[in-house]
């Protein structure tokens, strides 16, 4: 039976209001009370063993990918630099190049383990939602008085949501905390070499809601959709907005 010497997870977080530095510290509690209890239980099946003289570590640090960094040199920075444009010219997805800069950075760390790295490993999609700025509540008003209307005017029901639940372009354009890039920045290990995002700038921060088309089972083989809502009521609910923003006061 072989023990591996490294073992790596991804989780993909539905973040909503929270910034990414919540999100990370959040994680970093998770791991540290599972290896807390890891911990008891090993201790607590040594003693029932009679197994006293194995010896067991008291606790299991947790070090964020950018302690592990600063650890290092400027020869040996450059050589993960390095490390990570090699990988960044070839065809692995960013999680798996995450992982094989985040070894690398370890071993040249010359930490000891065991130990936990969290950091983040591909390109965030940060919350948006519309501001209170007078455009962006302009806006506001005018979907929820058209969606207020819907069944009347459309024959069918329509609903507003302040968050996407999923992937989505809004979170480039829309109004998100540019803030938070600072900590994603810090602890994505292909920050620099695989994910290019400018220091500032870096997002649209425009008024942006989604209007889109209604269905089951999407980004799965089952996915289906409703093609009246889609191809009729859809239509007309974006030329309403439109016409609304384009001939209503600022």
């Amino acid at each position: 039976m072989t023990t591996p010497a490294t073992a790596f997870a991804t989780f993909n977080v539905l973040s909503y209001r929270w910034t990414p530095n919540e999100v990370l510290d959040g994680f970093d509690r998770l791991c540290a009370d599972g290896v807390s209890a890891c911990l008891t239980e090993l201790k607590r099946r040594r003693r029932s063993h009679g197994s006293a003289a194995i010896d067991l570590v008291e606790t299991i640090p947790l070090h964020r990918y950018e302690a592990v960094l600063d650890r290092l040199g400027a020869e040996a920075r450059s050589r993960l630099g390095a490390v990570g444009a090699s990988l960044a010219a070839g065809d692995l997805p960013l999680p798996e190049q995450c992982r094989l800069v985040t070894e690398e950075a370890w071993r040249l760390s010359r930490l000891l383990g065991p130990a936990i790295v969290t950091g983040f490993g591909s390109i965030p999609y940060l919350p948006t939602t519309l501001s209170e700025q007078p455009a962006a509540a302009r806006l506001r008003a005018i979907v929820s008085d058209i969606t207020a209307g819907a069944s009347a005017r459309y024959g069918s029901a329509i609903g507003c949501a302040d968050y996407f639940a999923g992937i989505s372009d809004m979170s480039f354009f829309g109004e998100a905390a540019e803030s938070g890039l600072d900590v994603v920045a810090r602890n994505t290990p292909m920050w620099r070499e695989g994910i290019r995002w400018r220091k500032s700038g870096g997002l649209a921060n425009i008024r942006t809601i989604n209007i889109g088309p209604w269905g089951r089972d999407y980004h799965t083989p089952l996915e289906r959709l409703h093609i009246g809502h889609a191809f009729d009521v859809l239509l007309q609910v974006v030329r309403d907005v439109c016409a609304a923003l384009l001939t209503k006061p600022e």
